[in-house]
């Protein structure tokens, strides 16, 4: 029984420039001129790449040297040629040792200018001395290495020109975008398209898109975003802004219509991927009690202190929780209060249990140390048999909705 042929395979681990170099002679390509004219500009110039990393006069710098150089010649080499031995010991014949090097070397320029990070204003993690110096000795590029880490900076200058062009539509200055994940942008960017268009959402605009967005799917259901979303895209743009659509409903559309996700929860989340405008402590403020579902019932989405203050007096009188409150409403509050006088533990365990956490020392300085303590004494006024001072407080500090006739 005849034995199975098995074929085998070399490995040549020579460096590019050795190997295009050994072919060029064995077939005539490169002549015996040119082989010295290489011996001589290699010694030159490993000189020079040895000056420029250290020193020159150590045999290991030398070395080292040598072998930066010839790193740089297979580099370019191997790129022009398309690893093509024939037409790389051709190059080597029609143009010299250091064309060769010089041309490697501003191979590696050229990539280490291109960004290598999407975050805004990120510096770079090499200087250029240190790129060049990992890349020619440590860890040099071939071509398919080179190549490789050439297509990822590219795509990193497509989102960021992309996300260039969304700023002027969410209306951000690119100067603001210091140390912001770019991709950020172009999210966000689709998802106001996605809700109605706008610019850069603050975080309590953000909070309400999203849950416009679970309002308009099923919980459970898949996100999805029209493809016609992206018709006035710029062509340069297209393809960078449908990549990150198709993120959005991939990833983000999951965790945004997932059926137990609560929506404090759920922003903490995903806050992160978008761009948020920046905003003032009254934004903050209001994002937090729009985030909490117990505290958003109560409240019926009303953030401002007299809303807040008139949901106090309610618990604090035993009335039902309202952040609005007619007349006669006003009249029996103040009636409750001088005959059982302020319920104000009631307040304070609803601010405990049901107030967003950023909020709870906010809201109980607003009750017991602004509101409270003057609230005592004009309720309480002896004086005041006809209750119109006590209602003209409340007036000022609450929502009353006063009858025509009793407008103070």
């Amino acid at each position: 029984m005849a034995e199975p042929q098995q074929a085998i395979a070399l490995v040549d681990k020579r460096p590019f420039f050795e190997r295009a170099l050994a072919h060029g002679v064995a077939t005539g390509t490169i002549s015996a001129t040119v082989c010295a004219a290489i011996i001589a500009d290699g010694a030159k110039g490993t000189v020079q790449v040895a000056e420029h990393f250290g020193t020159s006069h150590l045999q290991a710098d030398l070395e080292n040297a040598r072998r930066r150089i010839v790193s740089l010649v297979s580099l370019y080499l191997d790129q022009s040629s398309d690893g093509d031995l024939a037409r790389a010991a051709q190059s080597l014949q029609d143009n010299s040792f250091l064309f060769h090097s010089r041309s490697g070397n501003e191979m590696l320029k050229h990539l280490y200018a291109l960004p290598d990070s999407t975050i805004s204003g990120d510096m770079k993690s090499q200087s250029l001395t240190d790129f060049q110096d990992e890349r020619t000795l440590v860890k040099p590029f071939t071509r398919t290495s080179y190549r490789k880490e050439h297509k990822r900076r590219q795509d990193i200058s497509a989102v960021i020109a992309a996300a260039h062009w969304f700023c002027g539509e969410l209306e951000v200055s690119v100067a603001a975008l210091d140390f912001v994940p770019l991709e950020a942008i172009i999210r966000t960017a689709l998802l106001m398209r996605l809700t109605g268009g706008g610019k850069a959402p603050s975080h309590r605009e953000f909070a309400e898109r999203i849950t416009q967005l679970r309002a308009a799917h099923p919980a459970g259901g898949k996100l999805m975003i029209p493809k016609t979303l992206l018709d006035d895209v710029p062509t340069p743009h297209h393809a960078v802004a449908e990549t990150v659509r198709r993120d959005i409903e991939k990833h983000d559309g999951a965790q945004i219509l997932h059926p137990a996700a609560k929506l404090d929860a759920l922003l903490s989340l995903i806050e992160a991927r978008y761009f948020l405008r920046e905003t003032d402590l009254d934004d903050i403020d209001s994002y937090a009690g729009f985030v909490s579902e117990a505290w958003r019932a109560a409240t019926g989405g009303h953030d401002d202190p007299y809303s807040r203050l008139t949901l106090f007096m309610c618990l604090a009188t035993g009335a039902k929780p309202k952040t609005s409150v007619t007349e006669a409403d006003a009249r029996s509050m103040i009636r409750k209060v001088r005959k059982h006088d302020f319920d104000s533990a009631a307040v304070a365990d609803f601010i405990a249990q049901s107030a967003p956490f950023e909020l709870k020392e906010n809201l109980l300085a607003l009750w017991q140390d602004e509101f409270l303590p003057e609230a005592q004494e004009r309720l309480f006024d002896e004086d005041d048999t006809t209750l119109q001072r006590a209602l003209m407080f409340l007036v000022d500090n609450l929502n009353v909705r006063l009858r025509k006739a009793s407008a103070v």
